[in-house]
């Protein structure tokens, strides 16, 4: 079964990491779930963090790694800037690819759509105007029935 390898896998790595000097004094908490190891806790330094990463990447039976791990000296906060940052760098190096807003096809899908909302709107509109006009030409037609009637 999934579930009995995954908990085989993260006892594994769970007492791995206990029986490590480096890792032992560290409260990290190891699950594993469809192959995936995902830490969470907490670790004094960043260089036990890229230690214990580096490990648990490296573990055979893990596909991958969901890191949930904050080091206590306030580096987490500094690598995720980092990161928003050379992300923000590149966006406004480089445009996103792949947008579709004025390729051609995107302009005729757009057109259809208002084309095909505009008539509905119209047939809904006649709609309305024959119901009335239908009900003109019966009160029409029962005025001259009835004046037929009594002459």
């Amino acid at each position: 079964m999934e579930s009995d390898a995954d908990g085989e896998l993260a006892r594994r790595i769970a007492e791995a990491l206990a029986a490590d000097e480096r890792y032992r004094r560290q409260p990290l908490a190891v699950q594993v779930q469809n192959r995936v190891a995902i830490l969470t806790g907490t670790v004094e330094s960043p260089e036990v963090y890229d230690a214990v990463t580096s490990y648990v990447r490296g573990t055979p039976g893990v596909r991958d790694l969901c890191d949930g791990i904050i080091v206590q000296d306030g580096e987490a906060r500094m690598r995720d800037a980092r990161h928003f940052g050379e992300l923000a760098a590149r966006l406004a190096v480089q445009p996103v690819q792949g947008t579709r807003r004025g390729r051609p096809a995107a302009v005729v899908a757009r057109l259809v759509m208002l084309a095909v909302t505009a008539l509905i709107v119209i047939i809904e509109i006649a709609g309305w105007l024959a119901a009335v006009f239908g009900v003109g030409l019966l009160a029409w037609t029962a005025d001259v029935l009835l004046r037929r009637r009594k002459r």
